[in-house]
């Protein structure tokens, strides 16, 4: 079967998604994932990688052994980040407050989809409209987010915005987060097709 570039991943309350479409919208056709789009899901990355097809399954079944053991989560945006990616292009994100919860259920994550996670990736690995071109850093985020989140202490759980510049003053934002789910990763690692979604415990 085929390889397909994933993304495990908290999926966001009503509240923080309205608010993340209206910062990428102000960017227009500048941002680099549309956001309108009903199969582009804001989300908060635990985990990054290629996986077998076959293996979704396997791993289906571990993560919903977590997610009936690991309670929801209540997180708080603390501000807005930028920083200039590889293609020398700036990036915005909501920082997200990394709680020791939150830092458990990423370091669970990753050692349990270990075992099915390859590095080498193509194009042909993303979930692409026929519309898009392609960002080559999206390859590189996933090559290389093993490697850097290797050390739960390098995590840094944030909300890409995947637009250049955005302005939000009403900080903190306060949020609960229930829905783990893995999902195709599309352009600039946007989490597009769901496989399979759980909640976490009440």
């Amino acid at each position: 079967m085929a390889k397909i570039a994933i993304d495990v991943a908290l999926l966001l309350s009503e509240k923080i998604n309205k608010i993340c479409v209206s910062l990428n919208k102000t960017e227009g056709a500048g941002a680099f994932s549309d956001f309108s789009k009903s199969n582009n899901h804001q989300h908060i990355t635990l985990a990054m990688g290629v996986i077998d097809e076959k293996d979704l399954p396997k791993i289906e079944a571990k993560l919903k052994r977590i997610s009936n053991n690991f309670p929801t989560l209540k997180l708080k945006v603390k501000g807005i980040h930028s920083e200039i990616n590889p293609e020398n292009s700036k990036s915005c994100s909501f920082l997200v407050e990394r709680t020791e919860k939150l830092k458990k259920l990423h370091a669970e994550i990753m050692k349990t989809i270990l075992p099915f996670l390859s590095h080498t990736v193509e194009k042909k690995m993303f979930f692409l409209d026929s519309d898009e071109k392609f960002g080559k850093v999206s390859k590189y985020w996933v090559k290389n987010y093993w490697k850097k989140h290797s050390n739960p202490e390098n995590y840094k759980p944030h909300i890409s915005l995947k637009c250049r510049k955005a302005n939000y003053l009403k900080f903190p934002i306060t949020f609960s987060t229930s829905r783990l789910a893995v999902c195709q990763l599309g352009n600039y690692c946007a989490c597009r097709k769901i496989f399979f979604q759980f909640n976490l415990k009440p």
